[in-house]
């Protein structure tokens, strides 16, 4: 989950660093408004590496306020913004069920509890052998 995090983070970081034209030729912004978004770009990639340890992840939604506030600078950030935090929401909530679900399996390879892990000839391990 974690790396999909760090992932999304950086490509959020390029979609602001984008967004520095349109600030300036579209919007009509001055050069004080690109060196905002151009930090914001910057932040968004460190934060990308802390956000594997267990506060990486309050660090990712401080950067998600971040780019929905930058909406005022550049309108279109806002929506793209909400897109990147729903995209947020998405991966943290299935990202987890993954790793649930990937340490159950680990668990049940190992023979642990949830399940009898198979044996080398496919029957159950610990079993009588099968017979063909």
């Amino acid at each position: 989950m974690r790396s999909l995090l760090a992932a999304l983070l950086v490509l959020e970081a390029l979609v602001v660093a984008l967004a520095i034209p349109v600030a300036v030729l579209a919007v009509g912004r001055d050069a004080s408004s690109a060196w905002v978004l151009g930090a914001l770009a910057v932040l968004l990639v460190l934060a990308a590496g802390p956000v594997r340890r267990p506060h990486g992840v309050a660090v990712g939604w401080a950067m998600q306020v971040l780019v929905l506030l930058a909406g005022l600078l550049v309108p279109a950030l806002a929506v793209l913004g909400l897109v990147f935090l729903a995209v947020w929401v998405v991966a943290i909530v299935y990202g987890a069920k993954g790793d649930r679900l990937a340490a159950q399996n680990a668990l049940r390879a190992r023979g642990g509890v949830g399940g009898v892990a198979p044996g080398p000839a496919g029957g159950p391990s610990g079993g009588p052998p099968v017979d063909g």
